[in-house]
């Protein structure tokens, strides 16, 4: 959603209550007193007691003055962070650098941190950035009162919303799937949805049948089910604008260049994805601010560019922000590398950072994984469970190895490096992209994963390092839900087990063929075979 703050997205976890889909409205009716009620119940439920601790914590440090860069690690420990996605989506941590967390700024950023905004919200502006007239999340009816002037809509990806002439979503109307200018919207009739929509409907988008979108069947012991509702509004031809923010005294790259710079995040999309996902740029447009702040020149640039696109790219004048960041439909980007493009639209699509662990000290290296590009380093690609949640895997290429080590056996798992996620051949028929184990009595898994064939140019994971990733499995989560963890990192060729939370992973087998790269050799595994127990 479009509030820079990122207030519009609601996290979930593994910690956090309500995020199971238990406390949802059910489907149908819903009077505007039964809304408000849903979305202070939804606000409760989020600001639970294990929250509210963690922000207890962090207020301490507010009050001390060390609520600040040089004191993060240990406020990161101190005060469970990392237990609570609301707190570890980015946007804290981007305010604790920016040294906006202080006493002065406590309550507006715990305010921020606390949100819930509900997916869908009407605003009185066609801009999008003006009062909020009306929200709601569930998926059901909703009454907007006579006169109330509706000329915006936002709409979080996943859900789609029919707007109605009529009381009681009935009568002329349009169904839209990403926000919507009811300035520019028509009914089916052919009327101005502007001022006139006097109810709406909220549903969940429906994913078409694909080898992708599968089930799990209580036949099928070792299939490892994808919890992602959003499935079907990811995986489709997204359509983009592009916006060129400038200001004076400051350079913006051309729209031609950050035309080509989504292109290219596309054509890896298209690869990642395996065709699922591609691209139609529906408009191109320069703004100009009037403000070097960064938050009040995103601000301006919004209002000029009134999109209602999937996805809009906004390309930030050099020197202006000093990060790139996310909301739910916008990215907006202090320069033009391509790591960047592919973060933070990551973010759009639903993917938290990228984690690392000491397994020795447990100390957490933030955005440290690069083996995904939601971590801070370059990368090839996401990371199996981030694939995984995308929908970009198919049934048979994931392994769950519950119902073995839980009796005590061990499982063996022969691991192809994930690459590119291409395809597997006729000749990788016995091949996993990983082995997942859910751990039991929590919302979290363990994914067994080799994210690469060889080492190349772009960072220093040799080929056949075997990595495991702990991630929630987030039955109906929403906003920027899959963050991973890597809890264990080993090579192929060792000869120890290695534990992660419990379970012990132990290369048994490789194959692998010598290649000459400037002189050197370089291995290229095309498998890896693991053993896993409790």
């Amino acid at each position: 959603m479009r509030k820079l703050s990122m207030t519009g997205v609601l996290l979930c976890g593994a910690l956090v209550a309500g995020c199971n889909g238990e406390e949802q409205e059910p489907s149908g009716q819903v009077p505007s007193a039964g809304a408000e009620a849903f979305e202070s119940s939804t606000r409760q439920a989020v600001a639970s007691p294990a929250l509210e601790a963690a922000l207890t914590c962090i207020e301490t440090y507010v009050v001390a003055g060390t609520c600040d860069w040089e004191h993060w690690s240990e406020l990161y420990e101190a005060c469970d962070v990392g237990a609570h996605p609301e707190l570890d989506d980015g946007h804290f941590l981007e305010e604790v650098q920016s040294d906006n967390c202080t006493v002065v700024s406590w309550p507006a950023l715990r305010a921020q941190l606390l949100s819930t905004t509900p997916l869908v919200r009407v605003f009185d502006s066609c801009d999008g950035d003006s009062e909020v007239l009306h929200s709601a999340s569930a998926n059901g009816c909703y009454p907007l009162a006579q006169g109330v002037g509706a000329s915006f809509f936002e709409v979080a990806i996943g859900k789609s919303v029919t707007l109605y002439a009529g009381a009681g979503c009935a009568g002329d109307s349009v169904t839209v799937e990403t926000d919507a200018n009811l300035c520019e919207t028509t009914f089916a009739s052919g009327a101005s949805a502007n001022d006139a929509v006097r109810s709406y409907r909220i549903q969940d988008v429906g994913a078409p049948a694909s080898p992708y979108r599968y089930t799990c069947s209580a036949s099928e012991p070792a299939c490892v089910e994808n919890d992602n509702s959003r499935l079907g509004s990811i995986n489709k031809k997204h359509t983009v604008k592009v916006v060129r923010v400038t200001y004076a005294g400051r350079t913006t790259p051309s729209l031609a260049t950050i035309r080509n710079n989504v292109r290219g995040l596309y054509d890896f999309f298209d690869v990642a994805s395996r065709g699922q996902v591609s691209l139609e740029i529906v408009a191109s447009q320069t703004v100009d601010v009037t403000s070097a702040n960064c938050a009040t020149a995103k601000s301006q640039a919004v209002k000029k560019a009134k999109s209602s696109a999937f996805l809009t790219v906004y390309s930030m004048p050099s020197g202006m922000c000093s990060t790139s960041n996310a909301g739910s439909r916008s990215v907006y980007l202090k320069g033009g590398l391509f790591r960047d493009y592919a973060h933070e639209v990551g973010h759009v699509l639903g993917l938290a950072h990228g984690n690392t662990r000491n397994p020795t000290t447990g100390e957490i290296n933030h955005y440290g994984d690069s083996s995904t590009f939601m971590g801070s380093n370059a990368s090839d690609n996401y990371n199996l469970p981030q694939l995984h949640w995308l929908g970009w895997t198919k049934k048979e290429e994931l392994q769950k190895v519950n119902a073995v080590v839980d009796n005590g056996g061990t499982a063996l798992v022969k691991l192809r490096p994930v690459g590119g996620n291409t395809e597997l051949t006729s000749e990788q028929s016995d091949h996993r992209l990983g082995a997942v184990w859910d751990i039991p009595g929590t919302d979290q898994r363990l994914f067994i994963a080799v994210p690469k064939p060889r080492l190349n140019n772009t960072n220093q994971i040799e080929g056949g390092t075997v990595m495991v990733y702990r991630a929630p499995r987030c039955v109906g989560c929403t906003g920027m839900a899959m963050g991973t963890l890597v809890m264990a990192r080993f090579a192929a060729t060792t000869v120890n087990e290695h534990e992660a939370h419990g379970l012990y992973v132990k290369p048994v087998a490789y194959e692998r063929t010598p290649v000459q790269v400037d002189g050197k050799t370089v291995y290229v595994y095309s498998s890896v075979t693991v053993s896993i127990r409790r």
